[in-house]
């Protein structure tokens, strides 16, 4: 069996037929996913590409991912990448197709699960430092949304601390300095290697303390570690998985292994062709 596999990124969007057996892709397609300044318009792009290619294939299964918030009715809820709240992707195919929506996180671990490092596992979590910086848990084989849907976050809400002694507070989203879009627009001001490998280092320890924080609220079974951040970066992220063991409360919990997802940049593209198919 076949399926289209649609992958919504902040920055590009892939659409490929994907085998559920291999995970193997064929006629992929790639463009920037704000082709247009309308929202609508890059809506209907990504759509139109989609049905286009199952029609010629004749597929009748369509998986995507968001860089949203989704529900658990498949419903995007927020607008943080694209102006496209309440929107139900079903309404735009015909019913004859079935169509199957979830968060791009959830889709990499999905991939991850069935094909890469998660096979066989039961336990583990995906933490995707690209774009924008979110994880997915599945946990006995079950992939664990939330009681709406929402469990995506970490990086993403504001962090407010405050020092009652010297009357001071310090309020941040660490989204905002550590994805991938922060990282790169603090890049093009850095002009010489010995000022990028300390930045590197100053953001590598405050990431690590997230992930550290993460695991020592879920104590999953091991880690993987996706998107263009980690991907493109090898020293980085050598340096942010040793980091992050220092963060770790539970001696035991120090020794759990960190992946590099082995699918790569194609890991959401899969999962979501994946969506239909089962783990067990």
């Amino acid at each position: 069996m076949k399926s289209i596999g649609i992958d919504i990124g902040g920055t590009k969007t892939s659409i490929g037929i994907i085998d559920f057996k291999t995970g193997e892709i064929s006629q992929k397609i790639e463009f920037l996913s704000k082709s247009y300044k309308n929202d609508k318009e890059n809506l209907n792009k990504i759509v139109n590409n989609a049905k286009d290619l199952a029609i010629r294939n004749k597929i009748k299964h369509i998986g995507i991912g968001v860089p949203e918030l989704i529900d658990n009715q498949g419903i995007i809820k927020g607008s943080y990448n694209f102006k496209w709240h309440n929107l139900n992707f079903k309404n735009y195919f015909d019913k004859n197709t079935k169509v199957l929506v979830d968060s791009d996180v959830r889709n990499h671990l999905r991939a991850e699960k069935l094909l890469g490092h998660g096979v066989g596992k039961e336990n583990f979590i995906y933490i995707n430092i690209g774009t924008g910086i979110s994880y997915a848990h599945i946990f006995k084989n079950q992939i664990f949304n939330g009681y709406r849907g929402y469990a995506i976050h970490f990086g993403s809400s504001v962090i407010e601390l405050n020092d009652f002694k010297k009357k001071k507070s310090f309020s941040q989203i660490p989204e905002d300095f550590y994805s991938g879009k922060a990282i790169s627009k603090m890049l093009k001001n850095i002009k010489t290697k010995k000022h990028k490998n300390l930045y590197f280092k100053i953001i590598s320890k405050s990431l690590a303390s997230m992930i550290g924080n993460l695991i020592n609220t879920i104590d999953p079974g091991f880690v993987v570690l996706g998107g263009g951040v980690i991907l493109n970066n090898k020293e980085f992220t050598k340096k942010l998985i040793n980091d992050s063991k220092n963060f770790i409360i539970a001696h035991d919990a120090k020794k759990m292994k960190f992946h590099i997802s082995k699918l790569k940049k194609d890991a959401g593209l899969i999962g979501a062709g994946l969506l239909f198919k089962k783990f067990i």
